[in-house]
């Protein structure tokens, strides 16, 4: 059997370069993993794979050396969750020409099970979250609002640390 051979032509060119073009543009507007999103009132960052004990371990040693305070722990049959207190700071120099008055953040930690360990527990895929709220003269109570560079880097050595401990935690 002979099947003729289909030629696109010019329009079909001309019309196939701007599917493909959307295609690529909205497939790589969903990845988020380990991408840091500071245009929001969360600064996320992925921690990869790591098991609760490892975390925890971890954990435990970054909130005595950062003198922060777990306020809530969670955990469901697939899910992990971990939140400090909310932390009072300075307002930095973006946010005052804003007009915030008070700045606080707190840190959030999510986990999903992604698979079981050998032992019978299970692995799970930790994201890091840093929420920013504040407060001005403009607008009542707390409310969230983009955390501004400096507020990163405020916080990376905390992130950081805890991403140490993390990965050292699973050579042990």
């Amino acid at each position: 059997m002979i099947r003729a051979k289909r030629s696109v032509g010019v329009a079909g060119r001309w019309l196939a370069a701007p599917a493909a073009l959307a295609i690529v543009v909205l497939s790589g507007a969903c990845a988020s993993g380990g991408v840091s999103t500071q245009m929001a009132n969360i600064w996320r960052e992925d921690m990869g794979r790591v098991t609760r004990a490892t975390l925890e371990t971890g954990l435990e040693k970054i909130v005595s050396k950062h003198a922060l305070q777990i306020a809530r722990t969670q955990e469901a049959s697939r899910e992990l969750y971990y939140e400090t207190i909310w932390m009072d700071r300075e307002v930095v120099a973006d946010e005052e020409i804003r007009g915030v008055t008070h700045a606080r953040n707190r840190i959030v930690l999510k986990g999903r099970a992604t698979s079981a360990t050998m032992a019978g527990g299970s692995v799970y895929r930790i994201t890091w979250e840093l929420e920013n709220e504040v407060s001005s003269a403009d607008a009542e109570g707390w409310h969230p609002d983009i955390v501004p560079d400096e507020v990163v880097e405020l916080f990376r050595p905390v992130y950081s640390d805890l991403m140490l401990e993390v990965r050292t935690g699973l050579i042990r």
